[in-house]
């Protein structure tokens, strides 16, 4: 009788392989760092998109790595960071290119045009617009190409250049109408001007119907406050204010914090517009509490910047001084040239009316400077204007004052 030896029992294969797990989870980790920045929960986005990143890095998976820089500089742009935002989509945009992905490449780029255009620095965004026009022309992404035509009309409008923001938002229109977009056809419409508000009006409300329907809250609030804007845009206060402040009270709902600020902000200007300054004090100083609390910088210097207005309209001008100075100092950290110019405007129009003629004068031409960089030639020939009218009205009184000492009289004291 033979004694049967015991069975060795083979150890378990391992079927899950490590690697693939641990990309796997890199992959879960960015539709997390998304739907956080949808929230607009923004540490948390970019908690969950570093830890992506980490995993790509140490595997030396440079797709995934691009997509995830690209993903983190959406999260900065949407966060009003704009130099780490434009370090994230450069950084995406170089591995695309070293691995010949043209189209992830133009995605990168796209982000990085709408960077560089919330900086107002247009040219950059009208150079890298195109080059996204270009690739998506080539891969006949309809939708896409129409989201680069809107890009560059939205540059020239803001270069106040109509003629050819109008014919590339009417060649985007097209677009948006033979694929049924309607929310942007709709936005694309009220772009275009005046006349074609009422069919934007509709395409608006039609779409506010949709996205209630669905449930989407997100873009029902979205909505409300583009038609507040609209309403806004055609001096209809009323109607403005009831939209802004649905759509406050959705964010609110939903948690979203960024849009929430902004709008009130809005909410806030229709209230100025209309001399009810309490209340837009009430309102830009909630926004500017939001903007501190999330580190929102773009939006607590405006927030300042709407503060500094009320006081200057009061004729309170130490405190108007003092709020438009301190938003300049955020405004120039996060370089949004726009805001930092429209804040020296508001600095030389505070100074020339306290009687400063001669700060005034500096602040005008320092804010032309700014704007000759956005590329707004009108607008920087409008500041330039200003700084010579005072100039020459200064030159006016030091002549009269000269004429004066000769004759014998006290000389007059030119304050500046």
């Amino acid at each position: 009788m033979y004694l049967m030896q015991p069975r060795i029992v083979p150890a378990p294969t391992q079927t899950i392989d490590k690697k693939a797990a641990e990309l796997r989870h890199a992959e879960l980790l960015i539709q997390l760092g998304i739907m956080y920045r949808k929230q607009a929960e923004y540490p948390s986005a970019i908690s969950s998109l570093t830890r992506a990143l980490d995993i790509y890095t140490k595997h030396m998976e440079n797709e995934g790595r691009a997509e995830t820089l690209r993903s983190l500089g959406d999260v900065y742009r949407f966060w009003s960071r704009f130099p780490e935002a434009l370090k994230f989509y450069s950084q995406a945009l170089q591995i695309h290119g070293d691995i010949d992905d043209e189209y992830e490449r133009a995605t990168a780029m796209f982000g990085l045009a709408s960077t560089h255009v919330l900086l107002s620095e247009y040219d950059e965004g009208i150079k890298l617009y195109s080059e996204c026009l270009q690739v998506y022309t080539n891969t006949g992404d309809n939708q896409e190409r129409a989201s680069a035509l809107s890009g560059l009309a939205d540059v020239h409008r803001l270069r106040k250049e109509w003629g050819e923001a109008i014919k590339l938002y009417s060649e985007a229109l097209q677009i948006y109408t033979d694929v049924g977009d309607r929310r942007e056809k709709a936005l694309t419409l009220w772009c275009l001007g005046d006349e074609e508000y009422n069919e934007a009006f509709k395409l608006y409300s039609e779409a506010l119907q949709l996205y209630t329907d669905v449930g989407d809250r997100a873009g029902e609030a979205s909505t409300l406050w583009s038609l507040g804007l609209m309403h806004l845009s055609q001096k209809q206060y009323t109607e403005a204010t009831n939209l802004c402040s649905k759509a406050v009270q959705i964010y609110t709902d939903i948690g979203d914090d960024t849009q929430r600020a902004r709008t009130l902000w809005d909410l806030a200007q229709v209230h100025r517009f209309q001399e009810e300054y309490t209340e837009a004090y009430k309102l830009y100083s909630e926004a500017l509490q939001i903007c501190t609390e999330i580190g929102d910088e773009r939006g607590k210097g405006t927030a300042l910047w709407g503060l500094a207005e009320v006081h200057r309209i009061r004729n309170e001008y130490n405190e108007a001084i003092k709020l438009f100075s301190e938003a300049r100092q955020i405004l120039t950290t996060v370089n949004d040239k726009y805001w930092i110019s429209e804040t020296l405007m508001s600095l030389a129009e505070t100074n020339h009316m306290r009687g400063h003629s001669g700060e005034a004068v500096s602040l005008y031409t320092e804010t032309s400077e700014v704007i000759k960089e956005t590329g707004d030639s009108k607008r920087a020939a409008d500041a330039s204007e200003k700084a010579a009218t005072i100039r020459k009205t200064l030159g006016e009184v030091a002549t009269d004052t000269t004429v004066t000492v000769d004759v014998g009289e006290d000389s007059i004291s030119i304050s500046g």
